[in-house]
């Protein structure tokens, strides 16, 4: 070729290559995400509505269809149109796409997941969580036998939100224990184990006798926090359960309390406080059968409280209906499962309005609307104790509701059920490696 031809020619292809990367259709592929995940056997659908086609490249792809192709190392494939995407074996797949064959555009990794099915919840439970020892709920001063006035507590460095984990060396649990100790010391010098924000200091303190001729330390604290909420899922391949959908801090200091011991119980809804803009409402309800619990508490997460069951539980109107991938999930028509009245579990219709699409685990993962009149009608929306309500989309279980938009309670954030499901298998594997 000639040599003034063929740098014409370059320049040319050049000049085409830039245009096209820096159009806003190419730009696209770069929202594109890195990882995907797919459900061994299921079709996903691909859509990136790019105007381009490109080869997509892989190895090891026996197993793997794009658009009811097999495809062994390359493929043509036009972005403009989605892609069929289906593997019939769990693993993984690294996708390379190519503009003509030739230039790396966009690397993609591709995961293969087993189908995961599970009971749908919805029921009303109750939550009580002891943390590990004993909650500063309040800071305040001793008046001696003589009238004098002691700080003991905030002279030490305790503030409101630490954790005693320890005293004098002992492990507590409860107030009363700590009290005991604290008035059955011989010398009154008081040793705490406190924890504060994940980290561990020691202090010690002197007691002072009080004019009813008790010793105190100027502490205000709480062993268990309790409450009712609502059962995502259960299980009944490994009797774990999920509920809640967000995380329990301590309703006085805002801090996440760290799990000591937990257990939830049945609970019956004896009232509604219907929610209004700015006002929020609740569920009112009572446990039933406290020494019977349904299950303990073994992990308090930013998705939710899991655990383990004592018994099967079941749904009435599900036996067992597959988890979703986050991105299974889209906008449209979909259904939660709550208990408004004594046990009795019902569907009410909602509406995903918004899919905030997330690679990575996030707890907001979609607003949602309630458009069932009956529901609107008897708790105005969204109310506490709903938290942790099942959202079933298609027959699959998608997400859980987690949060009420204050200003307006018919609205609120869903969290996916996928990243509820991945807290079960943390626990398995660390229950796994406690039992080595």
């Amino acid at each position: 070729m000639n040599p003034s031809k063929n740098r014409k020619f370059i320049g040319v292809f050049l000049a085409v290559l830039i245009l096209i990367t820096f159009s806003p259709h190419f730009s696209g592929l770069y929202r594109f995400p890195d990882k995907i995940k797919i459900i061994e056997g299921k079709e996903h659908i691909l859509d990136l509505g790019i105007p381009f086609s490109f080869q997509l490249f892989t190895q090891n792809a026996d197993f793997l269809t794009i658009n009811g192709n097999n495809i062994k190392d390359r493929i043509n494939v036009n972005l403009r149109e989605p892609l069929s995407i289906r593997s019939s074996r769990l693993g993984t797949y690294d996708l390379e796409f190519r503009l003509f064959g030739i230039i790396p555009v966009k690397k993609m990794k591709l995961e293969v997941l087993p189908e995961v099915k599970i009971v749908p919840g919805g029921h009303s439970i109750g939550v009580k969580l002891r943390p590990n020892g004993v909650i500063v709920v309040g800071i305040t001063s001793v008046v001696d036998e003589k009238g004098k006035t002691w700080y003991p507590a905030k002279d030490a460095g305790i503030q409101i939100g630490d954790t005693i984990a320890l005293v004098n060396g002992r492990k507590i649990y409860t107030a009363e224990e700590f009290t005991r100790i604290i008035n059955s010391d011989e010398d009154k010098t008081i040793n705490l184990t406190v924890k504060r924000n994940n980290k561990t200091f020691n202090t010690k303190l002197s007691a002072v006798k009080n004019k009813e001729g008790i010793y105190q330390i100027g502490l205000w604290v709480r062993d268990i926090a309790a409450g009712v909420g609502t059962l995502t899922f259960y299980d009944p391949e490994t009797g774990y359960y999920g509920a809640l959908g967000h995380i329990i801090s301590d309703s006085d200091t805002g801090k996440v309390l760290e799990v000591g011991e937990g257990e939830i119980i049945r609970a019956s809804i004896t009232s509604v406080v219907p929610a209004r803009k700015n006002v929020p409402g609740e569920k009112r309800g009572v446990f039933v059968e406290e020494e019977k619990v349904m299950g303990n508490i073994l992990s308090n997460t930013p998705f939710g409280i899991f655990g383990k069951m004592y018994q099967p539980i079941k749904n009435p109107y599900y036996t067992e209906i597959p988890v979703a991938l986050a991105s299974f999930a889209h906008e449209g028509k979909a259904q939660i499962m709550t208990v408004i009245d004594g046990e009795k579990i019902e569907k009410f219709d909602i509406e995903i309005q918004k899919i905030i699409r997330q690679d990575y685990p996030n707890t907001k993962g979609m607003i949602i609307k309630i458009t069932d009149p009956r529901l609107i009608k008897k708790a105005g929306g969204i109310v506490q104790g709903m938290s942790g309500s099942p959202i079933i989309q298609d027959g699959y279980l998608v997400g859980a509701v987690t949060h009420v938009f204050v200003n307006d309670p018919t609205r609120g954030y869903g969290v996916f059920a996928e990243w509820m499901i991945e807290e079960i298998s943390k626990l398995k594997s660390e229950r796994q490696v406690i039992n080595y």
